[in-house]
């Protein structure tokens, strides 16, 4: 078990419920956010392992908060119910989750790249999205 936490950023109480249970399950401390100015103050004081993004938020996107975590050595994932040509291919984002999602796929992916030397190998065609094309 890796012990920094994973961040998850998602504006929706039930979904980012749902995966904190699903990742404490799995062994990984959370912290969760709801909004950008949240998730960037627990920025100034934790380095996060990894972090799950909502896309859309109601105080912007997360393209620029992905790029720092990136930036700081955090791996990064978007999850996001918006159409997938929404979401830009950027080098920071490293995995895209549809929504609805699969919380063993998410758990899988964090498991990939929790693993010393992990390749930082773009997760958007090795993780199956859950949602039909």
């Amino acid at each position: 078990m890796n012990p920094r936490p994973v961040l998850v950023l998602e504006d929706s109480f039930l979904i980012a419920a749902s995966l904190e249970d699903a990742l404490l399950a799995a062994g990984h401390p959370v912290m969760l956010a709801g909004t950008l100015a949240e998730a960037e103050a627990h920025m100034e004081d934790t380095d996060f392992h990894a972090a799950l993004l909502d896309f859309m938020l109601p105080d912007g996107d997360s393209l620029g908060l992905a790029r720092r975590l990136h930036a700081e050595g955090c791996k990064v994932a978007v999850i996001s119910g918006a159409d997938r040509d929404l979401v830009p291919r950027d080098p920071a984002i490293t995995a895209h989750f549809a929504k609805p999602t699969d919380d063993r796929d998410i758990i899988a992916w964090i498991a990939q790249v929790a693993r010393p030397g992990a390749a930082r190998a773009s997760a958007r065609d090795e993780v199956p999205s859950t949602r039909e094309p």
